[in-house]
């Protein structure tokens, strides 16, 4: 019989995400059982069977704090290590220069120094540039500032409000694409068109633009930025200029992969139940 798969949830995650993970468990004869994030008691000592099958795709602070308090060797997770778990997996920049991936110039900003910030424009090749807060979804703290004034006083209204911000060089006339990978490799490609009056962009509706990849430059920067935040399922977000250069933005976990499954035809949900299954297995075979 097959383990059992916890999946740690909350309000905020989408309901085509548990149906479909619930679906992908069904069809292998896998239970599924939902671990609420917002009743679960952290009085109560809760111990996984070996082997079991344990997933986050909720972001909040307490969720994460669930899935830590559930976590024990032994379990299959879509952490490189245990240890993995315990540390922000968020895809900071720095990360990733360190280990010679391509991303647009970046340069964290500690407080709004005129003299600084003319310089750190400079050294990120000028405006326009984009400020970016993390955390947000959908684009969401993602901004394009064409002036040096314009600049200056929403950075000012950022370090008012106690945030880290990061300048960026501003990479015109690249695509945005969205890698989907679980483990070593990229299960689905999308492009992201841009939104109306704006520069950022969003997935498209046209099953036309989602492709189950080959191995490409594109998707082995995707498994390698994977790779480097320790994790075996990430949607990595890649700017691909028309000069042919990759530019690697961030590797998001947990993802949002309905929009590959349900608009492209593409069964994310159930390479996931796939992977942690034989990862499971190897698990048990080792005990």
């Amino acid at each position: 019989m097959p383990p059992p798969f916890y999946c740690v949830t909350d309000a905020t995650v989408p309901a085509t995400t548990t149906e479909l993970l619930a679906a992908a468990c069904a069809a292998r004869g896998v239970t599924y059982v939902p671990v609420d994030a917002g009743r679960f008691d952290p009085c109560e000592e809760v111990e996984l069977p070996a082997g079991a099958m344990l997933f986050r795709p909720a972001v909040s602070s307490a969720a994460v704090r669930v899935e830590q308090a559930l976590y024990a060797d032994g379990l299959a997770t879509f952490y490189a290590d245990g240890e993995a778990l315990f540390f922000d997996g968020a895809a900071a920049p720095l990360l990733f220069a360190r280990r010679g991936l391509p991303i647009p110039r970046t340069i964290t900003l500690l407080h709004n120094d005129r003299a600084q910030l003319r310089r750190a424009v400079e050294r990120v090749g000028g405006l326009p540039v984009v400020v970016k807060v993390p955390g947000g979804e959908g684009g969401v703290g993602v901004m394009l500032l064409e002036s040096f004034a314009s600049l200056a006083s929403v950075l000012d209204h950022l370090f008012a409000a106690g945030r880290a911000p990061q300048l960026m060089a501003y990479v015109a006339g690249a695509a945005h694409w969205r890698v989907v990978v679980v483990g070593s490799r990229a299960v689905a490609a999308y492009r992201n068109h841009p939104y109306p009056d704006d520069f950022r962009s969003g997935p498209s509706g046209d099953p036309a633009d989602y492709v189950v990849s080959t191995p490409s430059p594109l998707t082995e920067l995707a498994v390698a930025a994977t790779r480097a935040i320790r994790r075996e399922f990430a949607g990595v977000d890649i700017l691909a200029h028309a000069s042919g250069r990759l530019y690697l933005l961030e590797a998001n976990f947990p993802c949002y992969f309905p929009q590959a499954q349900l608009v492209g035809g593409i069964d994310v949900a159930g390479a996931m139940l796939e992977h942690l299954l034989a990862k499971s297995r190897r698990l048990t075979m080792g005990a």
